[in-house]
């Protein structure tokens, strides 16, 4: 991945938790329109965060994930995300 590449997916992350700045937009969006790839990973954190959002208002029951499951998934998604 490029260096231009793991600035814009972080760009992505942060726009999910935060407002980024006009510059940051500006950046992010420019970026995006020639990046398909950073494209496709921008739209796949939307939906992941879209998916999680509806899981957790759905009632699962008993189906929870262990502490040491969760770290796992983290650590997973970390590492594989948007590579």
């Amino acid at each position: 991945m490029k260096h231009a590449c793991r600035e814009i997916s972080k760009l992505a992350s942060d726009s999910l938790d935060r407002p980024l700045s006009v510059w940051e937009r500006l950046r992010f969006r420019f970026h995006l329109s020639m990046c398909s790839s950073c494209n496709n990973c921008n739209e796949n954190m939307i939906l992941i965060r879209k998916s999680t959002a509806l899981m957790q208002q759905t009632d699962y029951g008993h189906a929870r994930l262990s502490e040491a499951q969760r770290q796992q998934l983290h650590a997973s998604l970390d590492k594989n995300l948007c590579d």
